[in-house]
């Protein structure tokens, strides 16, 4: 609209153009007389002699031509003499920043500078100077000039939001979070109207993990433009991170009808149905979406086969991949995911081969090899299993649970001294891999070196002082030598310190109170660890100690049969026969 105005002021002025597009002015000093469109200065009407409307007119038309050249042809030269032409007819601030705005994007970015600090003593109270000088200076990385002028913009008028904009987006640049969020306020508080700002207030406090302040700017800036996808996906994060799923899932929905293709949209909004418990709305989406989508889609397609998987649907979560295998011969994920499915399915055979088809050069290479393994000690080939984990750890890409697998194949043959190395050999190459030298203190117990076990349990606790088990594993160990009672005890509620409520660590305790002789301490331990754990016979065991101990063998006799009845298996299982028979006898 802004141009066609000014063709119009050129109308009225009087001028028109030649056939050989000369431009004709017909004012009443002119009298039809051709003046060449390039330059008027060649006008042999003397300037003098121009009336104020006149030269007005003229300058309006060089702003025309200007505003052509700089943005119909591009170019920045030709538009800069325009409208120097323009200004010198008609002097004012905004032919002014036209001229400083062109002779920057000529190239000339100091000299525009320079006529930027002449212009603004000119016209001291124009806002649109202050900030076009404000980002020239931002431009050439004159961070602190630019903030004075951006903000004497603000000041000379509060309404013009351009330099709030530009002031906050330098804060930004300079990590001044801070800073950006209070000129992002000012801006709501000066134009409620800017969806910038509201939007940025929302951003600020989602970033500081505030999400019930950033959700008020959000839903502000939501209700201002609930068609921008932006605004409108942020809201929708921020109801989901503040269990407002439900609202959340209306967002998203309304999100999805605007852009059905966005992969990540969809991805966003599976994981909200899958949180919900939806998964069934949630393969909805994804069939209606495949159903839109022009183009393949494995990823949506892979998000499907995992709902499946996890609804127990495995044979259709199989078929799906190993047809998305097929379709993408190229994708090593979708051959590892569907020799995963074939596993699931206890298909071992055709798993291995589909993971065998991963090249050694993939980054699915060594979870294939790692699978391999796994499925091999499955199917008890006991020889091929140990070849193949050894050879996992010889790997380039290698990883510190390849010692962990290698390491459980000796322990499950009951090989307990190799075990041992293979964890050390491992922690050596893994130092941070924990796990390792907890393991190697497990299997020193179990090959009856107390002494080694003791001694890499306390360096677990040393190395990583989180770790729970090292503290309720050393204390357990005391308890059932019957020794160092009183550390037992520390550790373990250290343990239960890190780890409340867990009813082995509450056996543990009750354990070592029943090795203490502190019978009435240890059984309503024993009795809260049961109700965590119901159904671990090893707990049952225990709190029939007590009873024994206290006397009541009949009632022990009870427990000793429960326990029996529920989970326990191999020593556990033949001792606490033991402990039956025993009190048979007695009874005889």
């Amino acid at each position: 609209m802004q141009i066609y105005a000014y063709i119009l002021i050129f109308l009225i002025a009087g001028c028109k153009t030649s056939e050989d597009g000369d431009v004709i002015v017909d004012g009443p000093n002119f009298q039809g007389h051709t003046v060449d469109q390039d330059d008027f200065s060649h006008s042999v009407v003397p300037m003098s002699l121009w009336s104020p409307q006149q030269r007005r007119a003229t300058s309006g038309f060089y702003f025309l031509v200007a505003e052509k050249s700089a943005y119909v042809e591009r170019d920045a030269k030709k538009a800069l003499e325009l409208y120097e032409a323009a200004y010198n007819l008609d002097p004012n601030a905004f032919l002014g920043g036209k001229m400083i705005g062109a002779k920057a994007a000529a190239g000339e970015k100091e000299l525009a500078i320079a006529d930027a600090r002449k212009m603004v003593l000119l016209y001291p109270k124009d806002a649109k100077l202050r900030f076009l000088f404000g980002r020239l200076l931002a431009e050439m990385g004159n961070h602190s000039d630019a903030e004075k002028q951006l903000e004497v913009a603000i000041d000379i008028d509060k309404e013009y939001e351009p330099p709030y904009l530009e002031l906050i987006q330098l804060h930004q640049m300079n990590q001044d979070s801070t800073k950006a969020f209070l000129i992002s306020k000012e801006l709501t508080e000066n134009i409620p109207s800017s969806l910038i700002g509201w939007s940025n207030l929302s951003r600020y406090y989602l970033a500081k993990n505030q999400y019930k302040e950033a959700i008020v700017f959000a839903k502000r800036a939501y209700l201002m433009a609930p068609h921008n996808p932006t605004v409108t996906q942020i809201y929708a994060i921020l109801l989901q991170l503040t269990d407002k799923k439900k609202q959340a899932v209306h967002i998203y929905e309304q999100l999805y009808r605007l852009n059905p293709t966005d992969e990540q949209l969809t991805a966003q909004m599976i994981d909200l149905y899958r949180e919900l418990g939806n998964l069934d709305e949630a393969l909805e989406l994804i069939d209606d979406m495949l159903s839109i989508a022009k183009t393949d889609v494995p990823g949506i397609e892979m998000q499907k086969a995992l709902i499946l998987w996890e609804l127990n649907r495995f044979d259709e979560a199989s078929e799906l991949l190993l047809r998305l295998s097929d379709r993408h011969p190229n994708s090593d994920r979708l051959k590892y995911m569907a020799g995963a499915s074939l596993e699931r399915k206890e298909q071992y055979d055709l798993a291995m081969e589909k993971y065998k088809e991963i090249p050694n050069n993939s980054p699915f290479y060594y979870k294939s090899a790692f699978r391999i393994v796994v499925i091999l000690s499955t199917q008890k080939k006991i020889e091929e299993a140990r070849k193949a984990a050894i050879a996992l750890t010889e790997l380039e890409q290698v990883e510190w649970d390849a010692w962990r697998l290698l390491g459980g194949h000796y322990a499950e043959q009951e090989n307990f001294e190799e075990a041992v190395k293979v964890f050390e050999e491992g922690f050596k190459k893994f130092p941070t891999a924990y796990r390792l030298l907890f393991l190697k203190g497990v299997y020193q117990e179990k090959s009856e070196d107390i002494n080694g076990c003791i001694a890499t349990m306390r360096q677990v606790i040393e190395k990583d002082p989180a770790n729970s088990s090292a503290y309720n594993y050393l204390g357990y160990l005391f308890a059932e030598q019957a020794i160092n009672l009183e550390e037992a005890e520390r550790l373990i509620q250290k343990a239960l310190e890190l780890k409340p409520n867990d009813g082995f660590y509450l056996d543990s305790l009750g354990w070592v109170y029943y090795q203490m002789g502190n019978l009435k301490k240890a059984k309503p331990i024993f009795e809260k660890a049961l109700k965590i754990e119901p159904e671990e016979g090893v707990i049952m065991e225990h709190l029939a100690d007590v009873i024994r101990k206290s006397g009541d063998l009949e009632e022990a006799r009870k427990f000793y049969l429960k326990a029996l009845e529920i989970k326990i298996s191999g020593k556990d299982k033949e001792r606490v026969e033991g402990k039956i028979d025993e009190l048979n006898k007695k009874g005889e």
